[in-house]
């Protein structure tokens, strides 16, 4: 039956949040080098295992992740095809608690890892009552997810002594963001491996500059970046007209049904400017920075704007792609990258509002 727990819900819920923890690598480790990656969670553990302050928010992060994997395994277990589960309570109650340990150690595992560690260094620096207190709170994490697995899968029969609230830390998703829980979740394949491709050529850009900004390079690589992500446009555009073409019957004005383009690709990038900004802030002013970032969001809009074209077909968008990337490359020599970023922008929002109502169909070719 362990076989069985862990394939129904610990495979299952790192499948499901692939995204969540794609995203939190990205922003806990990808975009420092790998030297000042280590010196910043060591100086986290630290601080964590320093003072009682820190290690009380250290403990509520956990707590917020625990909360997490039983929300989820509580929703598995509710299941009408997992019902089967409650079968468990005709073996010993010993060894069900071992099962569902097990089961809930997994889900837990990386945060468990990440605690063990953290009170490590706090031995290290001789904090025994602090780590000693953050290695016992990741059992009782483990032991009340456990507990908590055991009362569900036994109260057909047994009242459980304490009854927990139901929750969920995301009760409803806004139409703001179906677009970025799309990404994460249908397409997130395909957008690990562009932030990824993105945020190797970053790297290759910080060898490049060594500390002397060049605007040839910023250009040519952040240009690059964005037109890694001109296939997300296409991929929402389909989903937005398809899966959740019932929207156009809905009182939304124009520019709400854009703005959920806008700020999923602000959400987006988010790595990438946090990257540009610590690796570098010596190099590159801050207004530059935030310029290169405001262009990426704004060509991404226009290529969202872009799809509503009639008869844009795959190849046709791939070449009017490739077309403004040279042709950005030359004049962003001469021109200030706010130029283009007017431009667009005003492009972007007039093409949208005059073509969204007369879009008869998805892109051809797009499968």
């Amino acid at each position: 039956m362990d076989y069985v727990l862990s394939r129904l819900v610990v495979t299952k819920f790192y499948k499901m949040n692939a995204g969540f923890f794609l995203f939190l690598f990205l922003i806990l480790f990808a975009i420092l080098p790998g030297p000042d990656t280590i010196r910043l969670h060591r100086g986290l553990m630290e601080a964590a295992t320093g003072s009682w302050a820190f290690a009380g928010i250290a403990a509520v992060v956990f707590l917020l992740y625990n909360f997490k994997c039983i929300s989820f395994t509580i929703k598995e277990l509710n299941l009408p095809e997992n019902n089967f589960l409650f079968n468990l309570q005709a073996l010993s109650d010993d060894k069900q608690w071992l099962l569902y340990l097990q089961c809930h150690a997994g889900c837990y595992f990386p945060l468990f890892l990440y605690g063990t560690v953290t009170a490590f260094v706090g031995y290290s620096g001789h904090q025994y009552l602090i780590g000693t207190c953050i290695l016992i709170w990741q059992v009782l994490m483990c032991i009340a997810g456990a507990y908590v697995y055991f009362t569900r899968i036994n109260s057909t029969w047994k009242r459980p002594v304490l009854t927990l609230p139901s929750f969920t830390l995301v009760r409803q998703k806004s139409f703001l963001f179906y677009l970025l829980h799309f990404s994460l979740e249908n397409k997130k394949g395909t957008f690990i491996a562009i932030k990824i491709f993105s945020l190797l050529l970053l790297q290759f850009l910080v060898i490049l500059n060594d500390g002397k900004a060049s605007k040839e390079n910023v250009c040519f690589l952040v240009l690059f970046c964005i037109s890694a992500h001109a296939l997300l446009p296409v991929y929402y555009v389909r989903f937005t007209e398809t899966d959740l073409g019932f929207l156009r019957n809905l009182p939304l004005s124009l520019g709400k049904r854009l703005l959920a383009f806008v700020l999923t690709y602000a959400i987006i990038f988010i790595p990438e400017i946090l990257f540009l900004l610590w690796n570098e802030r010596n190099v590159m002013p801050v207004q530059l920075t935030l310029s290169v970032y405001i262009l990426a969001v704004s060509r991404l809009t226009l290529y969202t704007s872009m799809q509503y074209i009639n008869n844009m077909t795959i190849d046709r968008f791939t070449s009017i792609v490739l077309g403004m990337f040279f042709v950005s490359l030359v004049l962003l020599a001469s021109l200030n990258l706010w130029v283009f970023i007017t431009i667009e922008t005003v492009v972007a929002v007039a093409l949208f509002f005059r073509l969204y109502y007369r879009y008869e169909g998805v892109l051809k070719g797009a499968e």
